[in-house]
């Protein structure tokens, strides 16, 4: 009896790391030519989650939202319309970025405090790719469905089991914010 119930422990937590591990794929606008409401994918095609703009007023890019399933979070800057530092809380965590070299958001350093990983843009100047090559933890790419076409973007996450859900969500959002026309 204590062999069956051991066994069905272990299959319960299996499923549920599983269960958790959900990958995104990719992300789309919700509305064409809006970039204050965005629907992300994963790879059950079952489940797809959303990143949207806590205020959806022209001037207020400084706060949002994200959902996956059981997964939420808030996105803000830590001092009002300062977009040189951000902070992601969500799954009892808290991620910081902030830019490599001051004033320039092609390369970014994020962090939980206890590891970090360096998101930069393709050539330091190409918007449309995004990626972390770390030689510990793996690598991950964010970029563009159309060259020069913010709307659609793929993600191809190889980041190694040990970096966090929510290090991975402020991944997708600096590529996105640092992407995408503000008007």
């Amino acid at each position: 009896m204590i062999l069956k119930r051991f066994i069905l422990l272990i299959v319960i937590i299996c499923f549920n790391h599983i269960a958790q591990t959900q990958t995104m794929t990719g992300l789309a606008t919700r509305f064409n030519n809006a970039f204050v409401d965005w629907d992300i994918y994963v790879d059950s095609n079952v489940e797809k989650g959303n990143i949207s703009m806590t205020w959806q007023q022209p001037d207020r890019w400084s706060d949002w939202n994200y959902r996956i399933g059981e997964k939420s979070g808030v996105i803000k800057t830590k001092w009002a319309d300062d977009f040189s530092l951000w902070e992601l809380r969500g799954d009892n965590k808290i991620i910081t970025a902030q830019p490599v070299f001051s004033g320039e958001p092609c390369s970014w350093r994020i962090t939980d405090n206890n590891f970090s990983l360096e998101l930069t843009c393709r050539n330091g100047n190409n918007w449309n790719e995004w990626s972390v090559e770390d030689s510990k933890r793996g690598t991950f790419f964010i970029y563009t469905d159309v060259a020069n076409d913010p709307r659609d973007w793929i993600i191809d996450d190889n980041l190694t089991n040990d970096v966090p859900f929510s290090m991975r969500m402020m991944l997708v959002f600096l590529a996105l914010f640092n992407s995408v026309p503000k008007e």
